[in-house]
Parts: C-alpha cells; structure tokens; sequence
C-alpha cells in the first residue's frame, strides 16, 4: 500500500460523520430505557391484578392472572419480579379452613381445638395486624399446652406456605421493542468504537510511513 492510498483510504474515515452515531445512539438508548421501563409497569401491572385478585377471593381470576404474568414476564426482558411473591390472603384462608376442619364435631380431639381457638380469638381481638399469622400458631401451642397429648399437626393440617409462593424467570434479551432498540444501540456502539480504533490504526501507519519514506 502505497502513501497516496492510505491518505484516501484515511480521508474516507475522516468524512464518516460519527457524531450521527452518537446522536442516533443516544436517541436508542432513551427509547431503550422507555421500553425497557414499560415492560417493568407491564409485569406490576399483571402482577397487581394478581394480589388484587388473591385479596377478593376470586380464585379462577388468580388463576388466569398467574398465567398471562407467567407468559408475559417469560416473553418481556427487565420484567423481573425479584424475590417473588405470596399469595397471603389465599395462604391465610386456606389456614383457617384447616382450622375450622380441626374443631369440627368429627374430629376427636374437637373440645381441645374448640377451646384453643376461643383463647386465641380473645387474646388476638383489637384488629391486630399480625392476627392471621399468629393465630393458628396460638391455637397448636394451646392444644399442646391443653392437652399433652395430643399432636396438633394431626388435626390441625396446615397448608404448606411455600405451596403459594410464585417467581418466574425473565429472559436476558426478547425480540420486543425494548430487545430491538438494546439490540440497535449494541450495533451503533460496535460501529463507532470499531471507527475509531481503524482511524487510530490509520493514522499509526501514516506515521510509521512518513518516517520510512
């Protein structure tokens, strides 16, 4: 390669307008950010509909919005829902469904559970925040403390709360508004970084060049 055509092929480079492919870059990364942000509001959203949905009882609405979060943080990147969720109010209801089955008339060990429950109940009246939680732990201690000899876990079946705790997974990258301009702005980035590193080189060689001439 001679002098005359590294200056061009230098020239050429110099004309490349690389303050264009920042300004686009910076344009992608703005509706990168949109994007990416309104898939977050998307997932809350399905997410909300979800709890809002626990806390009314409805159960085949909690169903199909398990689902369509379930399909749609699985599709949408950023739409993480951390460390998961629990469905308390469904949790707490299934709780006292097993409390109630335990001091039913069928239950041999009914007088036992019937009375730990009416000293639960009065020591958690007042509209206390925690009373779901404690409660049912209140009635097992005073059905031991009642009765010796009779395993509370036997009539008091308790639902497990793992069974109501729900996480999935958002992928890395999805071929959605928000991947395409992540992916564009990638593109754009490669492009200018890869500019300045040949007019670097370019520019290296001419010198290197014009010493040896």
């Amino acid at each position: 390669m001679n002098k005359r055509s590294l200056h061009t092929t230098f020239s050429v480079i110099k004309r490349v307008r690389t303050w264009q492919l920042v300004v686009m870059l910076l344009i992608g990364l703005v509706l990168s950010a949109a994007f990416l942000r309104l898939n977050n509001l998307e997932m809350d959203k399905r997410r909300t509909a979800v709890m809002q949905a626990d806390k009314l009882a409805d159960r085949e609405a909690t169903k199909q919005g398990l689902i369509e979060l379930q399909r749609y943080v699985s599709a949408h990147m950023n739409t993480s829902l951390g460390n998961g969720f629990y469905l308390e109010h469904q949790y707490n209801r299934d709780k006292e469904a097993a409390l109630t089955a335990a001091t039913s008339t069928t239950n041999p060990n009914s007088a036992v559970y019937q009375q730990a429950s009416i000293e639960c109940r009065n020591r958690f009246q007042g509209g206390v925040a925690s009373f779901r939680n404690d409660y049912v732990a209140c009635v097992a201690e005073r059905v031991r403390a009642l009765s010796p000899s009779t395993d509370p876990s036997v009539g008091l079946k308790l639902p497990k709360a793992e069974s109501y705790y729900y996480n999935f997974a958002s992928p890395l990258w999805s071929p959605d508004l928000a991947g395409i301009m992540v992916l564009f702005c990638l593109v754009v980035t490669s492009v200018i970084l890869l500019r300045i590193i040949a007019a670097v080189v370019l520019r290296m060689v001419l010198k290197h060049r014009f010493k040896t001439i």
